[in-house]
Order: C-alpha cells, then sequence, then structure tokens
C-alpha cells in the first residue's frame, strides 16, 4: 500500500467521524431547543420535583385542553398602583384559582415572586411580576422587615387538604394526582413513609405561614377561608375587590361566577383511601385550631382590616 493510499484513507475516516461528530451535535441541539420548547410550554400537571419545575414529557398532551375563556381582554393596571398587595397562602390553598377569579372579574393581570412557565402561558402572564402593574401578587414566603407590601389577602384552607393538595402537586402538578404508591413509599434512613414525614414537616410550616402573616405584618390584612370562598364565592370574591378598592359591574361579576371553574382546580380523586392517621388528624386539629385562635384575636384587635387605605 503506498503512502498516498495510506493518507487517502486516514483523510476519509477523519471527514466521517467529522460528520459524525457534527451530526451528534446537531441532534443535541435539536433535542435542548425542544426541551426549552416543552419547558415553555410546560403543562399544569407535572411530575415531582422543585417547586414549580415539574415534568413535560409525560403531560404533554395536556395542552390540548381548550384554552381559558376570559370575561375581557387581559390588561395591565395602568397607572401601576404605589401599594403592592400581596396575595398569601401555603401552597396548594388554592392560590391559582383566587387569582383566574381576580382576573375574570377585573380582567386585570396578576403577579407572582415565581416563574412558573405552566402557569405563563396557560392565562397568568404576569408570572414573575411583583410591582403594581399587578392586581395582586402571589406568595407563599413569610413576610419580611423589608418587605415590599404593603397590604396582603391571606388565604387560608384547611390544612388537611392543604397539604394534601400541594403533595399532589409535587408529584403531578397543578390539577394532577398523587398515585396512591406515593402514599406508602417507605424512607429507608427512618423506615418511617415520605408521605408521615411530609405531613409533619408542612404542618409546621403551615402554622409558621400563618402565625407570621397575622402577628409581624404591619399592613392592612384581609383574612379569607377557601372553604367560604368555594361555598360562597360571589360574596367573597365581592370582599377581595371592596379591600382593594376596585369597582367591577355586575355583568363583570355575573360574567366571572359564570366561569369560576376553569381549569385551575383539581379534580377529587381517592376517595376510597384514606392517607391520614389518627395520630396525623389530632396533629391537623390542634395546629388548625391555633391558627383559627390567632385569626379571631388579629379580627378583634383591627376591627377594620377589610378596609385598605387608598
Amino acid at each position: 500500500m503506498t503512502k498516498k493510499s495510506i493518507l487517502t484513507r486516514i483523510e476519509i475516516k477523519l471527514a466521517a467521524m467529522s460528520r459524525r461528530s457534527i451530526f451528534f451535535l446537531a441532534a443535541a441541539v435539536v433535542m435542548l431547543y425542544f426541551s426549552i420548547i416543552l419547558f415553555m410550554l410546560g403543562p399544569l400537571h407535572g411530575s415531582r420535583g422543585g417547586y414549580y419545575a415539574g415534568g413535560y414529557m409525560n403531560n404533554f398532551a395536556f395542552r390540548h385542553d381548550p384554552p381559558v375563556n376570559w370575561c375581557s381582554e387581559l390588561t395591565w393596571q395602568s397607572p401601576p398602583s404605589p401599594d403592592v398587595v400581596a396575595l398569601v397562602s401555603y401552597p396548594g390553598s388554592g392560590n391559582t384559582w383566587l387569582r383566574y377569579l381576580l382576573q375574570q372579574v377585573t380582567g386585570v393581570v396578576t403577579g407572582s415572586i415565581y416563574m412558573d412557565y405552566g402557569l405563563r402561558v396557560h392565562g397568568f402572564p404576569a408570572e414573575n411580576v411583583t410591582d403594581g402593574s399587578v392586581l395582586v401578587v402571589k406568595t407563599h414566603a413569610v413576610p419580611m422587615d423589608s418587605d415590599k407590601f404593603k397590604s396582603a389577602i391571606l388565604l387560608i384552607r384547611n390544612p388537611r387538604d392543604a397539604i394534601l393538595a400541594d403533595f399532589h402537586r409535587l408529584h403531578r402538578g397543578h390539577i394532577g394526582t398523587a398515585p396512591k404508591s406515593a402514599f406508602k413509599k417507605k424512607s429507608h434512613e427512618n423506615k418511617k413513609s415520605d408521605w408521615s414525614t411530609y405531613v409533619s414537616t408542612q404542618l409546621t410550616a403551615w402554622e409558621t405561614l400563618h402565625q407570621m402573616w397575622l402577628t409581624r405584618f404591619p399592613g392592612p390584612l384581609h383574612i379569607v377561608f377557601y372553604e367560604v370562598l368555594v361555598r360562597d364565592t360571589r360574596n367573597t370574591l365581592q370582599g377581595i375587590l371592596n379591600f382593594l378598592n376596585y369597582n367591577v359591574t355586575e355583568a363583570n361579576m355575573n360574567c366571572a361566577m359564570a366561569n369560576k371553574e376553569g381549569i385551575y382546580r383539581r379534580k377529587k380523586k381517592h376517595q376510597d383511601f384514606e392517607p391520614f392517621t389518627a395520630d396525623m388528624y389530632k396533629a391537623l386539629d390542634q395546629v388548625r385550631n391555633r391558627v383559627l385562635s390567632m385569626v379571631m384575636d388579629y379580627k378583634r384587635k383591627h376591627d377594620n382590616s377589610h378596609v385598605r387605605k387608598t
């Protein structure tokens, strides 16, 4: 074999390797691009993961659901309000649904301290907006000394249902339901179920969140119970609008009530399955009663807390 033929073969192999490398690089770029698209169009469902970071491939079909029908085209507050209002809740307490109701009745976008890409493309274009250009700003955080919020709406849900709803969210996103197997999974370290550990830690978090807002927040605080919002949506929503000093027409309210369900409320499943033990219920009742006592104390001290200063 001549030296020239050897060099030719080497050049051919190098060219083939180069084409193969380019192919794999192009494939990687395509996969990355596709992943970004799925992330941005992420559905309300999702697998277990970090906060507002669910799975996308498993629930790709959800995007075929019908889009939200808004009573009016969503707009931003103009001019922006100097008073930024927090919409506070423990996760799983109906914050997203209340934001949906407020956007339906007012036509004004609501913001969030978080960036949930799934919500952003499913009716909440002001995700991660926290200034006065939005009606309210969603938060699950405790108030800070340097907090930017001048007033707040505190949405309280029974800890049993809130903790269960957020457990579902961690496994299946905003409107999905965790499989029964998720409640029975055991931890190898302490031989307790992940579910029982989760209930214990989150019950402490539930109490702390409400305690901090009821005792540490200096501004006007409007308290809303999720169960009352479900039972008497119109009057509860009107009370919130009064607190926000926001007037709507009867037609606005009627439209919002006609479309109050939307796509943001989780359908109840596992009717034949009881995830909570007797000890869990005892702890849930104790914590819930302590927070309800704080609510009563707050209302006694702030008779006009439902009226926000203009």
